[in-house]
């Protein structure tokens, strides 16, 4: 396991120590902040880093929110600079590239994808400094045989997820095993999925969250309320929908529960589980910036990781967890592998099985104090971005003095 007790090098050049391009599995603006945006903005301290949109290994579909996509990506792909999004801060120095590709990732598709992300990467190609490529996606197009260090961050078990090509996401991590010189995994699942496709160097990094900005916004006992609180992507794949209706009926005359994210991100559309849920009681909040969302985390009494157990979601690791935990939260959650590790070594964590979900929702509305308020903050405070950002920082660096 890396650590963060080795000091940083010494920069290179203008203060970077390297220019890093990261190929995202999601775009800069997209509405929740995952993994990838906060290790973009983590190594922005210390290297330049290109920050690449997803190259698209969900197939797209006629359907609106996919059109509006496609368009907002062929906008920013012809804008250049101009278009880049403005709705999630840019760290200084970083750029933000929008490659206009097939969304097909298959042989035939392979020579125009690979000149046109080439071309999209030109700077980086030709940079001075060493080059890292840290990838999401198993799907490099061969810009790993371009590198000094490669590093392959997996936070989900991808070729599970409806839609993406799992051919093209086997093939490409197949090829990355022999070029990677170490892999990231978010969870025991994805670990464990890696070491069976035989990347040899795994380092064992469970998701955190930006655990300050919620601990800021947390309120005392006596200014919060019983309200039940899902924060995430509303999707059918992810979300056991049968439990949430259970919840939302147990909660009637009780308290509330609250909904915050967008809508079928990839997943199918939400809009008639959601309106069965509005009539049982639930309130759907929109998609709220990290601060807001705070704020309301702040003032509820208990978190849900109210996940469907599918071939995906063993694999996930929620970062949600410690923002719950972050805001003073009980956190209540399905039976994912992570999750259940967590709980182990933490009391606020429960994990319930989905006859008993409902009740235990109820139980855990009961009034506590302040101390198990700050306890439940205190649990979360060493699974920030700031502390992880410097593993990070500390890893890339001495994969850099490796390479040298």
């Amino acid at each position: 396991m890396v650590t963060a007790s080795v000091p940083e090098q010494s920069r290179l050049g203008d203060g970077s120590v390297a220019d890093v391009l990261m190929l995202g599995t999601a775009e800069w603006d997209s509405p929740i902040a995952t993994n990838q945006h906060y290790v973009a903005r983590e190594l922005a301290h210390t290297t330049r880093v290109t920050f690449v949109e997803s190259l698209g290994l969900r197939r797209p579909r006629l359907r609106r929110d996919d059109v509006v996509r496609m368009a907002s990506r062929a906008r920013r792909a012809f804008g250049g600079e101009h278009a880049a999004p403005a709705h999630r801060p840019r760290p200084p120095g970083a750029q933000i590239v929008s490659p206009l590709v097939l969304p097909v990732h298959r042989a035939p598709t392979f020579p125009v994808n690979r000149a046109l992300l080439r071309r999209a990467t030109s700077d980086w190609l030709a940079g001075p400094r060493p080059r890292v490529l840290w990838t999401f996606t198993p799907v490099t197009y061969g810009l790993e045989a371009s590198a000094d260090v490669v590093i392959y961050h997996c936070v989900d078990l991808l070729a599970t997820f409806p839609g993406v090509d799992a051919v093209a996401v086997g093939r490409g991590e197949a090829s990355l095993s022999s070029r990677t010189t170490v892999a990231i995994a978010t969870s025991t699942a994805v670990r464990e999925h890696l070491a069976a496709v035989g990347f040899p160097r795994i380092e064992l990094l469970p998701n955190v969250a930006d655990v300050s900005v919620f601990t800021a916004a947390s309120r005392p006992v006596a200014e919060r309320r019983p309200a039940v609180l899902f924060s995430g992507n509303l999707t059918v794949h992810k979300l056991d929908l049968r439990l949430l209706e259970s919840v939302a009926t147990a909660l009637r005359g009780r308290g509330e529960l609250l909904l915050a994210g967008p809508l079928a991100a990839g997943g199918g559309s939400f809009d008639v589980e959601l309106r069965r849920l509005e009539e049982l009681g639930a309130r759907h909040l929109g998609v709220l910036t990290p601060a807001r969302l705070a704020e309301i985390a702040g003032t509820c009494a208990v978190g849900l990781i109210p996940y469907a157990i599918n071939d995906y979601t063993r694999g996930v690791s929620p970062l949600k967890c410690f923002e719950y935990l972050s805001s003073g939260l009980a956190v209540l959650s399905t039976g994912l592998p992570s999750v259940r590790e967590l709980a182990e070594t933490n009391s606020h964590v429960t994990v319930a099985e989905a006859d008993d979900f409902a009740a235990r929702v109820v139980e855990l509305l009961d009034p506590v104090s302040d101390t198990v308020v700050a306890d439940r903050m205190a649990s979360a405070a060493e699974q920030g971005w700031e502390g992880r950002g410097a593993v990070l920082r500390t890893l890339l660096e001495n994969e850099l003095g490796r390479g040298r």
